[in-house]
């Protein structure tokens, strides 16, 4: 969560400052210490034989990099089901039974993991969480 407040907090920061891109990702790699820095210097490497030029990197393709290396996708269902359970308050009409809190939650899913867990038939809330964070699991697999 410290590392995704980091990068609003820079995105706020980068709208005020006139950056380029190429400066927004210069500064940010700058900025990386620790694993995260070393990540950096290889993740950089890599980019640079695939662009064939470092400067053609944009700020959103950094964010999408760094997002890929330090939030796993387990993590980022588990932050969406909390912000999922946050809001349901706002409509508890709309879910006013589990299977209709899962419906829910399978409807707002990438439509990749959407269709591959639609087959189960799941009615239970935390039973569709714990699915999907096993479907992405494997999904990511597969493309690996």
């Amino acid at each position: 969560m410290k590392a995704n407040k980091w990068l609003l907090d820079l995105d706020r920061t980068f709208e005020i400052s006139g950056c380029t891109e190429e400066q927004k990702v210069q500064y940010v790699g700058h900025l990386l210490q620790g694993e995260a820095g070393i990540w950096w210097d290889t993740k950089r490497q890599l980019l640079t034989r695939e662009l064939g030029n470092i400067t053609i990197l944009t700020w959103e393709r950094f964010k999408e990099e760094f997002d890929n290396r330090f939030f796993p996708e387990s993590m980022k269902i588990q932050k969406y089901a909390a912000k999922f359970m946050e809001l349901e308050r706002f409509a508890p009409h709309l879910i006013a039974t589990e299977k209709m809190q899962a419906q829910k939650f399978q409807a707002g899913l990438n439509p990749r993991i959407r269709s591959y867990v639609a087959g189960f038939c799941i009615h239970n809330f935390q039973e569709m969480v714990n699915v999907v964070a096993i479907a992405e699991a494997e999904q990511r697999n597969v493309t690996a």
